[in-house]
């Protein structure tokens, strides 16, 4: 399938960054200790409308991952939530799969036990996906900052660059860059046995 890079105008990119804030802002760390939990209400926080108006719609869809047990999605693949990304503007519809592991904290100050726990979880997503993601959860003065981070890039030991939520959406994903288009893994990952935002946006170009 060939590469499409769409660019949303930018009042949608702020509407959005605004709605991806907004929900960040509204689960409330001292509700959701644990990092399962919390993942799974800001996934739910995230679901609506982000944008819907004159240059089209970008729509949030959460449902969350299975995680108990030996034979759970997150045991089985590594991965506690999947982003679907379904990106229209109108006349070509692109889909993209996302495959994504939370953890609280920074990365780079990871035990050495969590560390190669967490490298077993890229390799394990790594045979499904060609770029797989990891989510961190920053937590500082009573809240919590939340960025993507390269998957391949922590997994080989090289450099990595945390890009916040808000920005990873828009920059990465609504413009179609990042993400797996193979039908079957776009298809896989919407069993309910995983957990997952589908992120729906059509844009109507002029």
């Amino acid at each position: 399938m060939p590469r499409h890079a769409f660019k949303f105008p930018v009042e949608v990119i702020t509407v959005v960054k605004q709605h991806v804030t907004n929900a960040i802002r509204s689960v409330a760390p001292e509700r959701y200790k644990q990092e399962p939990h919390y993942t799974a209400a800001l996934v739910c926080a995230l679901e609506g409308a982000a944008y819907q108006g004159k240059c089209g719609a970008v729509i949030f869809q959460s449902t969350v991952f299975d995680d108990r047990g030996r034979n759970s999605a997150e045991s089985r693949f590594g991965a506690d939530h999947a982003i679907t990304a379904t990106i229209s503007d109108g006349t070509t519809t692109i889909r993209k799969a996302i495959l994504v592991q939370a953890k609280l904290g920074l990365i780079s100050e990871l035990s050495r036990y969590e560390m190669d726990k967490l490298n077993t979880q890229i390799e394990k997503m790594r045979k499904l996906v060609a770029a797989p993601k990891i989510l961190q959860i920053r937590e500082y003065a009573g809240a919590r900052d939340l960025a993507m981070i390269s998957g391949n890039n922590v997994f080989n030991n090289r450099p990595f660059k945390a890009m916040s939520l808000a920005d990873y959406f828009t920059a990465q994903v609504t413009t179609t860059l990042d993400g797996c288009t193979r039908p079957e893994m776009v298809n896989f990952v919407q069993d309910s046995s995983l957990n997952r935002v589908e992120v729906s946006a059509k844009l109507f170009l002029r």
